[in-house]
């Protein structure tokens, strides 16, 4: 059993009194844990780095738009493969951003 009525159906547009001080209390009990410092990447860098990954993801995607319209001379099918392209891209690029945005020692 809750220890507090939640929001249901019936009244999920009025607040509920007793859910709103559990939320409170628990809010008071478990405060956020302190982030820890670490050396923070400059403006400049944080340009560039990110301008670096998202060139990685447009340029593959693009290219493969282009060349099979080109080719196929169809574009919904050169829009599904550029946005698989795309997709695949984005990917690899979340693994990249991980290692190359991350400030090494």
């Amino acid at each position: 059993m809750f220890l507090c009525n939640l929001p249901n159906r019936k009244n999920q547009f009025l607040p509920n009194i007793k859910y709103l001080w559990f939320l409170l209390a628990t809010a008071i009990t478990n405060p956020l844990p302190e982030e820890k410092k670490t050396d923070n990447l400059t403006k400049r860098e944080v340009f560039l780095k990110s301008t670096f990954i998202a060139l990685f993801v447009i340029i593959p995607s693009l290219s493969s738009f282009f060349l099979a319209w080109i080719i196929l001379n169809d574009l919904i099918q050169a829009i599904i493969i550029g946005a698989i392209i795309h997709f695949i891209a984005m990917g690899f690029s979340l693994k990249i951003s991980k290692k190359f945005i991350i400030k090494q020692d």
